[in-house]
Order: C-alpha cells, then sequence, then structure tokens
C-alpha cells in the first residue's frame, strides 16, 4: 500500500475534534499567501535526498530522464484531471528539468515553490469561475461534451466540468435550486481553504513527487503525518477506519480497515469519492478541494459519535451520490480476529472457512484455535479466506503458512545489495493436513500474497478468486530528526523500499501478484486496484529457487475443478452477474466523453439504474426474498450471500472428494 495514503489512515483514527457551521468569507486572489522554504526545509531536504538515493532498493540516478518522472507526479498532485494547466504551460514544467534536479540535489526549492504558488492561483481563478457561474438556470441543453478521464486530456476544462457537477447531483435527487446552492457553497468553501495553505504543504508535495517518481511506496511524511502515522502503529485509535488520498480535488477511499465502523457498514469501497461530511446533526459540509489533512480533521473524532459521509460512486454518466452514517469506535486490528464457519456445500460436506483479515500480532495462534474447532467438527475441507487482506506483519505470515506445512522457507528476502535470505517455518508441526483452498482477490497484498504464494508453490493448497494485488516491497521508517540538530523543530520522516519479497519457486509478487487456479471474479476492479496500476511500481523479475519439495501435483485436479466448477455455474444467474457487470464496467470506462445535454445525460443515469436494479433483484431472488423497486429501499443492514466464497465452497469439497479418491494425506509428505 502506498505509505503517502496511509498518513491519513492515523488521521483518520485519532483524536477528537469538533468543527461548528462556520461561515464562509470569500477572499479574493490578493489574499494569497506567496509560499516560500523555511529553514526546517532546508535541513531536512538534503537528508531526504540522501536516503532516498543511496539507501533505497533500487538505483537512483537524478537526471533528466528521473527529472522528467518527479515532473509527471507533481502534475498528478497539482493537476491530475488537466482543469488548471494548458498543454504549452505543462511542455513549460518539462522544460525545467534542470531546476527539478537543482531542487533534489543542491535543495534549491524556488522553482517548486514558484509552479505551486502558480498552480494555487489557477485554481482560485476556476473555483471563483464556478462561483460565479453556477445558477438554477445554468443551460443544460447544449449538445456539449465532458471527457471522462482528463488526466490525458491537453487543455483545461471549462464550463463544460462545472454543469457535470452540477448534474451528477442533480440526477441524484436534488432539485435545481438546491443543487445550485450546494456547489456555489462549495466552491466558496474551497476558495477560502486556498488561503490557508502553508509552505509545509509545498515541501511535502515536492518531496513526495521526488518519492513516488522512485517508487509509490516511499514517501516523505511532515511533522504531523509522522506523528499520526506513528500513532497508528499502536492500532488502538478512534475513528472510522478508511485509508484515505488526495485525488486532484477529491478525497478517495483507498482500502477499508478491518473491523472498523467503515467496514462493518458494508457501505463503502475503494475508489468511493468523500464530497461532503456531517456531525452532530449538521448541515453538510462540502469537501471538494480541501486539504487531506483538513478533510480527516472533520471526519475523525471520539468514540460513539456520528459522522454521516456524503460519497460518490462511479464514473461518468452514472455516477452516484449517496449518504453513510457512521458511528466512531476505537480501532484495533485485533477486534478482527481470525474466525471460522461451517457451510454445507452442494453434496454435504461440511467445509470450515477461516477468515483472515490482516496478519495482526500472534495471528498464527488464532488461526490455530479455529483450525482445532473445524477438526473437533471433523469438516473434509479448509478455505482459508484471504480476500481484502493488506497484509501485516512478515512473521505472522511464517507462523501462518507454517500451520499447513511440517517445516520449510515460506518467502525470500533480497536486499539492495543483493544479499538473499530465504525465510523459514521451523516448527516441524502441521496444525491441519487435509484438504485446503486459499481465496484471494485483487486486494489481497504483501503478507497474504506471501502465504498464497508458498502454499500454492508447496502444492498444499488450490488457490481460488482473482490476482492478487501484487506488493512484493519492504519497506522501513526512518525519522529525519537528530539529536544535535539547531533547528529547534520536528524535521518528519520518511518511509522508503529496502528489499523485496520473492516466492519460494524464486518469482516475485511484486507486480504480478499470485494468480489463482480457478479464477472467480470479484466485484473489486483489479484493473483499477493493483501494484500494476501504481506509478513507478518496481518491476516483477525472479532469483534462484528455495530448496523445497511439493507436497502434491495440484496440477493433476485443475482440469477436473475446473470442468465442474464451470458446469455449476454456466446457468447460474448470480454467476453470471460478475462478469456482466465487468462487462458493462469496461464498456463504460472505454467511453471517452459524456454528454453535459441533460436528457442524454439521464438516459444513461437512468439505464445503470435500472441495470443495476435488476442485478439487486436477481440476487433477492436467488435468497428467496421479495423483488424492491428501488436499490434504496433494502434495509440499511442488508447483506447479500457472497456467491464467490459458496462457490469456493464447492470446488473445496469436489477437492476433497479427489484426495480422497486418490488416499493423499499431507501429513505423510518427507522433508
Amino acid at each position: 500500500m502506498n505509505k503517502l495514503l496511509k498518513l491519513a489512515l492515523a488521521c483518520a483514527l485519532a483524536g477528537y475534534c469538533v468543527v461548528g457551521q462556520a461561515v464562509v468569507t470569500v477572499p479574493e486572489i490578493t489574499d494569497l499567501k506567496t509560499l516560500s522554504p523555511e529553514s526546517r526545509h532546508d535541513a531536512a531536504c538534503p537528508r531526504i535526498s540522501n536516503y532516498f538515493t543511496r539507501a533505497h532498493y533500487k538505483i537512483i540516478d537524478v537526471n533528466d530522464e528521473f527529472a522528467a518522472k518527479v515532473i509527471d507526479r507533481l502534475i498528478s498532485y497539482l493537476d491530475y484531471n488537466h482543469s488548471l494547466y494548458t498543454k504549452a504551460e505543462i511542455d513549460d514544467m518539462y522544460a525545467h528539468k534542470g531546476k527539478i534536479i537543482d531542487a533534489i540535489k543542491k535543495c534549491d526549492l524556488r522553482y517548486p515553490f514558484a509552479v505551486y504558488n502558480d498552480s494555487m492561483k489557477k485554481r482560485f481563478e476556476k473555483y471563483k469561475f464556478f462561483k460565479d457561474t453556477v445558477s438554477a438556470d445554468i443551460d443544460l441543453s447544449a449538445d456539449d461534451y465532458i471527457e471522462i478521464d482528463r488526466s490525458k486530456a491537453e487543455f483545461p476544462a471549462t464550463e463544460a466540468e462545472l454543469k457535470n457537477e452540477f448534474e451528477t447531483m442533480h440526477l441524484n435527487g436534488k432539485s435545481l435550486e438546491e443543487t445550485a446552492k450546494r456547489l456555489k457553497r462549495r466552491y466558496e468553501v474551497a476558495l477560502s481553504r486556498l488561503v490557508k495553505q502553508t509552505n509545509d504543504d509545498v515541501f511535502s508535495l515536492f518531496e513526495n513527487s521526488f518519492a513516488t517518481a522512485i517508487d509509490p511506496h516511499t514517501n516523505y511524511f511532515g511533522p504531523v503525518e509522522s506523528e499520526n502515522f506513528n500513532s497508528d502503529m499502536n492500532l488502538s485509535l478512534e475513528g472510522i477506519g478508511a485509508v484515505l488520498f488526495q485525488e486532484d480535488e477529491y478525497t478517495v477511499i483507498q482500502e477499508i480497515l478491518p473491523g472498523s465502523p467503515a467496514e462493518k457498514s458494508k457501505k463503502l469501497k475503494p475508489k468511493d469519492k468523500i464530497i461532503g461530511v456531517s456531525q452532530g446533526g449538521k448541515k453538510f459540509e462540502d469537501v471538494l478541494g480541501w486539504r487531506l489533512t483538513d478533510v480527516v480533521d472533520k471526519i475523525k473524532g471520539k468514540k460513539g459519535t456520528k459522522v454521516v459521509l456524503e460519497i460518490e460512486r462511479g464514473e461518468g454518466a452514472a455516477t452516484k451520490s449517496f449518504n453513510v452514517e457512521l458511528i466512531r469506535d476505537k480501532i484495533r486490528l485485533q477486534d478482527k480476529e481470525a474466525k471460522s464457519k461451517i457451510y454445507n456445500s452442494y453434496d454435504g460436506k461440511k467445509i470450515g472457512v477461516v477468515s483472515i483479515s490482516s496478519f495482526y500480532t500472534d495471528l498464527h495462534s488464532n488461526v490455530k484455535r479455529e483450525l482445532n474447532k473445524l477438526k473437533a467438527e471433523n469438516v473434509d475441507a479448509v478455505i482459508v479466506d484471504l480476500r481484502n487482506n493488506g497484509g501485516g506483519l512478515l512473521p505472522e505470515a511464517i507462523y501462518t503458512t507454517g500451520l499447513f506445512i511440517k517445516t520449510g522457507p515460506v518467502v525470500q528476502v533480497r536486499d539492495m545489495n543483493a544479499n538473499e535470505a530465504p525465510y523459514v517455518d521451523e516448527d516441524e508441526s502441521i496444525e491441519y493436513s487435509g484438504p485446503l483452498v486459499v481465496l484471494i482477490n485483487s486486494l489481497s497484498a504483501s503478507s497474504s500474497e506471501i502465504m498464497a504464494a508458498a502454499l500454492q508453490d508447496y502444492g498444499r493448497a488450490i488457490l481460488v478468486g482473482d490476482t492478487s494485488f501484487g506488493k512484493g516491497t519492504v519497506q522501513q521508517s526512518r525519522p529525519l530528526t537528530r539529536l544535535y540538530d539547531l533547528v529547534g523543530s520536528d524535521l518528519g520522516s520518511i518511509h522508503y523500499t529496502i528489499a523485496k519479497f520473492y516466492r519460494i519457486n524464486g518469482g516475485s509478487t511484486q507486480l504480478k501478484g499470485v494468480t489463482p487456479d480457478i479464477v472467480i471474479p470479484t466485484m473489486v476492479d483489479p484493473s483499477s486496484i493493483s501494484e500494476r496500476k501504481q506509478p513507478n511500481a518496481l518491476n516483477w523479475d525472479k532469483i534462484n529457487p528455495a530448496s523445497y519439495k511439493q507436497y502434491s501435483d495440484v496440477n493433476k485436479y485443475l482440469r477436473k475443478l475446473t470442468v465442474k466448477h464451470e458446469e455449476r455455474i454456466k446457468d447460474d444467474p448470480v454467476a453470471a452477474i460478475i462478469p456482466n457487470e465487468q462487462v458493462r464496467y469496461e464498456k463504460l470506462k472505454e467511453g471517452k466523453t459524456i454528454p453535459v445535454n441533460f436528457e442524454k445525460r439521464k438516459l444513461i443515469f437512468d439505464e445503470e439504474s435500472a441495470f443495476e436494479l435488476a442485478n439487486t433483484n436477481i440476487r433477492l431472488k436467488a435468497m428467496g426474498k421479495d423483488p424492491v423497486k428501488s436499490v434504496k429501499d433494502l434495509p440499511e443492514d442488508f447483506e447479500f450471500d457472497d456467491s464467490v466464497l459458496l462457490e469456493t465452497v464447492n470446488i473445496a469439497s469436489d477437492y476433497a472428494s479427489m484426495l480422497k479418491d486418490d488416499g493423499v494425506n499431507f501429513a505423510d509428505h518427507q522433508d
């Protein structure tokens, strides 16, 4: 996971603040500050440069090619949707690669600060234009179009961008007058926020442009973010449990923390945009254009208090908005301990499922406990569910994998000096020796991938689901402040990559992730949420395999298992929903533009709403429940059956039968 994003997790979890509904004073462009470097930036900059260029896993040569990557990242932070700069202005930035090199090597920060100051003026003009233009009688009849993805657009957006926001809000149930009033206030607040930008904001943005030009998991934390990041590590914080990041003007959910109010709501997903926040029964405050730390200050709060998020989901004409009410709570990963449940397969077998949401301290003991419960119930097979598990402690990945094998290497690690070392399970006992299936998806990352890959390489388990995230790197944190410093203030900290993980077969989990033996697509879009989509992600490569012996050649079972699986789902309407939704999603994504004309836009919106309702009623029918007239009619706490897990239960049952027929006993494995 990008640790720049993780700083927001700490903010969103920790602390308590109450913010009233303030009267907004709309500033003038002359109220914008001219931001400039401070003495602490002069002290921190060379230390950041030294660590990133000399201690990082990747060899860095700060030349024109690398400077262009830094500019790429700088533009993505300042103007992701290309709504501020013209192509000529972007070209001019790339013509100043030498000044970027000087900013990194010589810590001459004048150019990055000048770029930032200029961007604030452009953003101010954009917000003011929108504020002055929006009205209830805005013309939505013209045959105008707006690009869905403007990240590669050459010229700034104009009034069409405002019309897009207006129509999204209006189509989601707000009157023309209410929409105009809400948008006007949104941009008034955004303007007022611009004048509160600080020198630290500029320094942090530039240093993170430098950091993420190296790889997506290398970052700089300013003093406040550094403190919050360290607080997060004790796993005893209060809030909603969502990892947030900033994408242009929007605050976006990156990850939902296991056991958190955000997860328990069953309503939030990665890529959801938070566009408004309400607390204490007050009106929503629009957070478009807010600094990330200001948004999380608004969301965080005391245990037991309520916060309501206004969420925007989807892209283009199909964008939907809705509210999610959450009760803040103390967040501890241990609260989401591994748990087990027994399911009955289609042919009557008992299949035990152990769900692991993260690799926390003493996880292996909890999994051992759950396995003993399942063995006492004489289950026919076990499924380890690692979906949405973003990783955690490496030792726990080793110990937990060791519950299913006798002894041997689980993962290999190579550092920046090319030193290679296996991490070995040394406990010769095997806790569960029966048929094993591991369930993964594109949000299974890091330690999840280590465990899944090892069990696959050993031939100890069948892997089912989607290709995993693909994070195969190791990071280290280091404070920048030193005991003898005379600067008189905290300089923050850095987080950078120092090593890579490799499977015991020699291949890296980096970038490619772990590919399942039997693919069952899930609702998570792997093309938008994966290491492969992260700019400057480290490459996949391989090293020599470790010394290990396979328990079984599972390949001889895969063809028969796949045939039975496909036969079972071919006429299942619920099984068809996910691939159908993926096809529709890809079709929408391929569209370059969406109409601004309201009637055309409404046709697309209504079509998507009807498609969503039809799929909802298919799921309800399969559960023996009555159809609904609107998706909004579903109860707040309603949960659909987990169709992917239920089919994996059936696959595990088939696998258990095949192993039994062959007389396979994994406990007989000879090291």
